[in-house]
């Protein structure tokens, strides 16, 4: 994996997430660099964690599918 990314990265990469798929939250972890995104406007509210962005992409992509969203 390599090195880790400073915050401004990590927070526009989380914004990225964001931005390709609306309706999900996206917010860094505290601990051991992981990240988290959530759609509030599921019921129950879908929550997903990945240790990368591409990895929290994923997650919300199997999410979805399982749910019948995409």
């Amino acid at each position: 994996m390599g090195t880790e990314p400073n915050d401004g990265e990590r927070a526009r990469t989380l914004a990225d997430v964001e931005h390709d798929y609306p309706g999900w939250q996206a917010w860094p972890g505290v601990l051991a660099g992981v990240v988290y995104a959530r759609h509030p406007q599921s019921s129950p509210p879908m929550v997903v964690r990945a240790i990368t962005a591409d990895g929290l992409r994923q997650a919300i992509e199997a999410a979805e599918q399982e749910r019948g969203l995409r």
